[in-house]
């Protein structure tokens, strides 16, 4: 049964919204709890169970939402298909777990934290229960953002009752992975309503090529995501796990934001490129245009308001992180722009065969810099080899997609961005200058900076923010 893809929306809205403000909360108070050593003991090994969690996963996440999503109307292809898939989950998670546990084991339990690292591993256990892939593939997304936002409030209340004290760092990591478990647990309880295990006539084989290929891709692209911590954790100290693994959460929310919109477009570029060239360039156009409005004053801003941003959201703590994010900054153009013209124009065109190479030479780029750069600017040498792969993977893609799709750059929008943004900082650093209380400071900043920025873009004339503006006030009268 088709399902409406209005409430489809919201329910992603509300989804979206409740992955940026959970982790924006729990920051807040495990920062002032565990400080940097125990937020990177957490961030360390949590990062080595990622790997075994991402090879558990076999590419599954990706392959089984598209798989699932043919035979949804099918009760007796779609039993089938969900018993040949779990099969292959539960081998794969096998492998993982025992991979997990024996490197765990040699390295008598990462400097003697057995509690910690058994924590982070149920995660990876907890994967044998992974079917998210069907609910995603049938459209449950009502029950999906129901679902998390229960388990998220259930492990928040966990968060404030079992982690007080700086010694409770097992704690809060293993209230990490029983919520992943839970999202998992009921998960299968309610798999009932729509699959049941069908054992007659399974082929397994046939989905190995394509699930392998595409967990290649993934795991390869993660691990110039995730390298990172594991060579702070080998090079340098705790502290800078947590300065490096904070800074990421910070300016991962605001690419949420940033990306909020365009996210969105690949179905239908997919079926533009199809059916409606025309249509096709249009929309990448709009994206382009809702990046330049959105990313620039997001990642000049943020860079801006760094350092009252960490005393505001981590306490002095974490005071060093504030350059962290700034150097991160970058990455919030880059992956703003890479997840349209990369990311999402490789996958609408069926352009994955780039994919590889690319997420490859920007892995074996990320490690020689950071062992390069690591020994002596520890976190902060980090993110510059983040950076620096971040952008080789994306200029890869793009040089390669720029000679299968001919799209012209919309100088007016970039240019109206680039002046705009420019204002806006003018106006923060003006502000800035009178020293303010930190966190009336951080306000006032961040208001006053964001109503510059519109106005300069109104009085540009920018289309796209008069567009944004009519919208918002039929929607009100509308209401009314």
């Amino acid at each position: 049964m088709q399902k409406s893809l209005a409430k489809n929306s919201i329910y992603n809205i509300i989804y979206t919204v409740a992955n940026i403000l959970f982790p924006f909360v729990t920051s807040i108070y495990v920062s002032r709890i565990l400080l940097p050593v125990g937020v990177g003991k957490v961030a360390s090994a949590q990062n080595i169970a990622s790997y075994f969690v991402t090879l558990a996963a076999l590419g599954l996440p990706s392959y089984g939402v598209r798989e699932f999503a043919k035979v949804r109307d099918n009760k007796a292809e779609r039993d089938k298909l969900f018993t040949e898939l779990l099969l292959l989950n539960i081998i794969s998670t096998t492998l993982a777990v025992v991979g997990f546990f024996v490197l765990v084991f040699i390295n008598a339990g990462f400097n003697g934290e057995w509690a910690l690292y058994g924590a982070c591993g149920l995660a990876i256990f907890f994967n044998y229960l992974n079917i998210d892939w069907m609910y995603k593939g049938l459209e449950e997304y009502g029950y999906i953002t129901g679902r998390s936002l229960a388990i998220k409030g259930i492990s928040l209340l966990a968060l404030f009752l079992f982690v007080k004290t700086r010694q409770d760092y097992v704690a809060y990591a293993l209230i990490s992975s029983l919520a992943t478990g839970g999202n998992y647990v009921f998960n299968v309880i309610h798999a009932r309503k729509f699959v049941k295990i069908q054992l007659s006539g399974i082929k397994l084989i046939k989905h190995l090529k394509p699930v392998l290929l595409i967990a290649c891709i993934i795991f390869l692209s993660s691990i110039y995501n995730k390298i990172d911590v594991t060579m702070l954790n080998m090079m340098a100290t705790d502290e800078s796990v947590g300065y490096y693994s904070y800074a990421q959460k910070t300016v991962n929310m605001v690419l949420t934001m940033a990306n909020a919109v365009t996210a969105a477009l690949l179905p239908r570029l997919s079926y533009y490129y199809e059916n409606d060239r025309e249509g096709f360039y249009r929309l990448l156009d709009k994206g382009f245009q809702i990046l330049c409005l959105m990313t620039l004053p997001l990642a000049v801003g943020m860079a801006l308001v760094a350092e009252q941003t960490v005393q505001f959201l981590y306490g002095e703590a974490f005071a060093p992180a504030a350059l962290t994010i700034q150097l991160m900054c970058p990455l919030i153009l880059i992956k703003g722009f890479g997840d349209l013209f990369c990311y999402q124009l490789v996958y609408s065109t069926k352009s994955e065969k780039i994919i590889l190479p690319a997420a490859a030479s920007a892995s074996i780029i990320n490690v020689i810099t950071n062992a390069a750069l690591i020994p002596t600017l520890l976190q902060n040498g980090a993110v510059v080899a983040s950076v620096i792969s971040e952008f080789v993977t994306n200029a890869i893609q793009f040089i390669y997609m720029k000679k299968k799709v001919k799209f012209n750059v919309n100088w007016k929008s970039l240019i109206t961005g680039i002046f705009s943004t420019a204002v806006m900082s003018i106006c923060v650093l003006g502000l800035m200058l009178l020293e303010l209380p930190n966190t009336i400071g951080l306000i006032v900043e961040v208001g006053c900076g964001a109503l510059v920025y519109i106005a300069i873009n109104l009085m540009m004339k920018n289309a796209l923010m008069f567009e944004m503006i009519q919208k918002f006030k039929t929607k009100l009268l509308h209401k009314a």
